[in-house]
């Protein structure tokens, strides 16, 4: 993927999970909810020259693009599911 787009990507889906964690009100299981999607697109983070995603191995196979954990995220984060 291209590291432009990458980038918007990220920050946006930073900046909703930034929002989702700082709602008064909310629970603890919410809290964790959020830091495991953190944890889980920062193992699937592209890195390397073809950006590919570190942490699936079917995008090893891929030549550029998302890998489907930060597709499920775009969809749901950043599309509204």
């Amino acid at each position: 993927m291209d590291e432009v787009l990458f980038g918007v990507l990220a920050e946006n889906i930073g900046k909703f999970l930034d929002g989702v964690d700082r709602r008064a009100g909310h629970t603890e299981e919410v809290r964790l909810l959020v830091a495991a999607w953190r944890a889980m697109l920062d193992l699937h983070r592209p890195e390397g020259r073809r950006g590919g995603c570190a942490g699936c191995a079917a995008a090893r196979h891929r030549k550029g693009g998302m890998c489907d954990v930060w597709r499920v995220a775009n969809a749901f984060f950043i599309r509204g599911g």
